[in-house]
């Protein structure tokens, strides 16, 4: 474990020289306008590290609402995943190599591959409002899905998958679809590949998160490589995140995991998310509807919110009084 601890300590200090080396390159840029990166990027990778979302999905709806163009927004979400998660799956590795799910990544890397360059090369979605309403609609559909596990309490007992023909088409089909919605927001096959992972084959949540992560990570790299081709890539606002997200991916992503369970991290990030959708739905005129609509509808989300909470609350509330009850009878 001191070695392991001794090579994370050394990356830290091999990405701090890099940076600093470049830092009169990029110091107009990070002075005067994205000095809020590093902490912004902290915040990010410890999501994307501890649960089934890359990281994209918190800096998609942040740097939209800085005044960042969001077709730059994807672009960021690509290179700064490919480093920050690439960190994470690292750390990860170092950290028990048994979670990742090595013989499901090949194939699943390879219908990616084909959805994230069909969706970026042949069917490019450029238009602002229209990315954002993307991203705002599955970030809500992901949330619901995540607060609908929490309330079942699934049993999660399988470890691995038989790749038999059939699920070799389902895990390729996801994966394409998964692609594709990538492609287009920067994220989105973690999380659905989480939720065929748990929902579909009941594989353990942590196995799940971290292949998950991994796979988010090469595919992050895919669509920063066609950026660099294609398009461009946000290098300024990149540097400007590297010290949060080394310092998360390697040190704190797994503390809080660790501290504060899975279970806490995925409802505050789904009540975050659901926030986000709310606010974007409110402020946003994407979709044609009276104030009248929008009224209503915010205040069903907000009743649906407080529903939600208070069943897992007294769900959690239960649980800690039957393990209390089981505590004093021994």
């Amino acid at each position: 474990m001191n070695k392991n601890k001794y090579l994370l300590y050394g990356v830290a200090a091999v990405v701090t020289v890099i940076w600093l080396i470049f830092f009169p390159v990029f110091k107009e840029d990070f002075l005067k306008q994205f000095y809020y990166m590093p902490f912004l990027g902290i915040i990010a990778a410890t999501v994307a590290n501890t649960t089934p979302a890359a990281a994209g999905i918190v800096y998609f709806p942040i740097l939209t609402r800085l005044s960042i163009d969001p077709l730059t927004a994807v672009q960021f979400n690509f290179i700064i995943q490919a480093y920050g998660m690439g960190l994470g799956s690292f750390k990860w590795f170092l950290f028990n190599k048994k979670l990742f799910m090595i013989r499901v990544l090949p194939l699943c890397m390879l219908g990616g591959t084909i959805g994230i360059v069909t969706s970026m090369v042949f069917v490019p979605i450029e238009k602002p409002e229209i990315l954002t309403l993307i991203f705002n609609v599955i970030g809500f559909v992901f949330t619901q899905v995540i607060f609908l596990s929490i309330l079942l309490r699934h049993s999660y007992p399988n470890l691995t998958i038989d790749l038999n023909p059939l699920n070799v088409v389902i895990l390729f089909i996801f994966s394409f679809v998964g692609g594709i919605i990538t492609g287009w927001i920067g994220f989105g096959i973690d999380t659905i590949f989480y939720f065929l992972l748990t929902f579909g084959y009941r594989i353990n949540p942590a196995m799940a998160i971290v292949t998950s992560i991994s796979l988010m990570a090469g595919l992050s790299i895919v669509g920063t490589g066609l950026n660099f081709i294609f398009s461009s890539v946000p290098i300024s606002l990149w540097y400007s995140a590297v010290p949060g997200v080394t310092f998360a991916g390697l040190f704190l992503a797994a503390y809080f995991a660790v501290r504060l369970g899975a279970r806490n991290i995925l409802i505050l990030f789904a009540f975050l998310l659901t926030v986000d959708f709310m606010m974007a739905f409110w402020t946003q005129n994407t979709i044609p509807m009276s104030q009248t609509l929008k009224t209503i509808f915010t205040y069903v989300i907000v009743g649906y919110l407080f529903v939600i909470h208070v069943k897992i609350f007294k769900q959690s509330y239960g649980q800690v009084n039957k393990d209390l009850g089981s505590f004093q009878s021994d």
